[in-house]
């Protein structure tokens, strides 16, 4: 379908609309994106001054303009791609262009992520359709915290383990709670699961569905959960800088699973993939309980910034697949799907 005479014209759409802070990890990652041969990229970046700009290259972006003015001047395109991170770049912006402007996006539509980057919401979806989930309580201000310790205070619409606590006894709780209260304004307190944690992704491979070889964190008794210095590593202004080069949690892949929890943790991503309503991949943390083997699943993840460094690209290349042929696959089942 595309060639190198007639390439796919890719829009790639960084940046945020509500924090330098994910402006700044948007572009972190943008800057790293995979392009296959036959692909003829295209860059617009949005800021939280809702301003936009766009060029052929991340170092040849026009000056900042008004979404208006931006419209008009970016050239003829056949697929959107996503790489945004804050809400409103995952819900808002998608739905924007698919919805509004008719553009094929890729990854899941917005309604999708919506739910998804609202992890009550996923929790009571997956739950329905047969997937565990720890005991959990939804907190506004003011609310008790009703489950005893140890727990996890996270925030409902936050990502990056921004703003989270284990808490392991009840002096813990209104520090927890002020922590988190900082990101959202409504806090998901959860029961801990001791044991194991696992990422799983799920790949549409356009007839099938296919999980993909697990990332296992290596978590212990001093760092029983991953924080967002395991995750980022931050400069002195709170901004991200890179991934954490040397994180106390390890991670291997492929996980050294069981062929029984293997298959658990398969059903139980592939369950929430499509009760959530997912296209072309989705990506999910479980903990794994030391004494059941039961995998309960803690949120969703409805992103890929198809770089080297991205979690699903980890996966495909442990693998041993060709990222450059994977990416093109999602990229063009993106534009038959919208011309289906």
């Amino acid at each position: 379908m595309f060639t190198s005479e007639k390439p796919l014209k890719v829009l790639h759409i960084g940046g945020s609309l509500v924090s330098d802070f994910y402006d700044k990890l948007s572009l972190l990652y943008l800057k790293e994106v995979v392009q296959p041969p036959c692909v003829n990229p295209y860059y617009a970046v949005v800021h939280p001054d809702g301003l936009w700009q766009h060029g052929d290259s991340l170092t040849n972006l026009s000056a900042s303009k008004p979404l208006s003015d931006f419209l008009q001047e970016f050239p003829p395109i056949d697929v959107v791609v996503p790489h945004l991170f804050c809400e409103p770049g995952m819900t808002t912006v998608r739905g924007f262009f698919e919805d509004m402007l008719g553009f094929p996006v890729v990854g899941s539509k917005s309604s999708c992520t919506a739910l998804a980057t609202n992890k009550a919401h996923t929790r009571d979806i997956v739950s329905a359709n047969g997937v565990l989930v720890a005991k959990g309580q939804l907190l506004k201000q003011g609310d008790k915290v009703e489950l005893k310790p140890p727990f996890i205070i996270k925030p409902n619409r936050e990502d990056n383990s921004l703003g989270i606590t284990l808490v392991k006894d009840e002096t813990q709780i209104d520090e927890a709670l002020k922590l988190g209260f900082q990101y959202d304004s409504q806090l998901l307190a959860e029961e801990f699961i001791p044991g194991r944690e696992i990422r799983v992704a799920v790949i549409d491979k356009g007839n099938k569905l296919e999980v993909l070889p697990m990332f296992e964190y290596l978590v212990t008794e001093t760092n029983p959960i991953r924080t967002t210095a395991e995750k980022l590593e931050l400069k002195e202004d709170g901004m991200p800088q890179q991934q954490t080069p040397q994180p106390n949690v390890k991670a291997i892949c492929p996980a050294h699973l069981t062929p029984e929890l293997e298959t658990k943790l398969s059903l139980a991503a592939i369950k929430a993939h499509g009760a959530i309503g997912c296209r072309d991949y989705s990506l999910y943390d479980f903990r794994v309980h030391q004494d059941t083997n039961e995998p309960y699943l803690l949120e969703a993840g409805l992103f890929w910034a198809f770089s080297n460094i991205s979690m699903i690209s980890k996966m495909l290349l442990a693998k041993g697949e060709n990222l450059d042929s994977v990416i093109f696959d999602v990229w063009c089942n993106a534009v038959q799907r919208f011309k289906n």
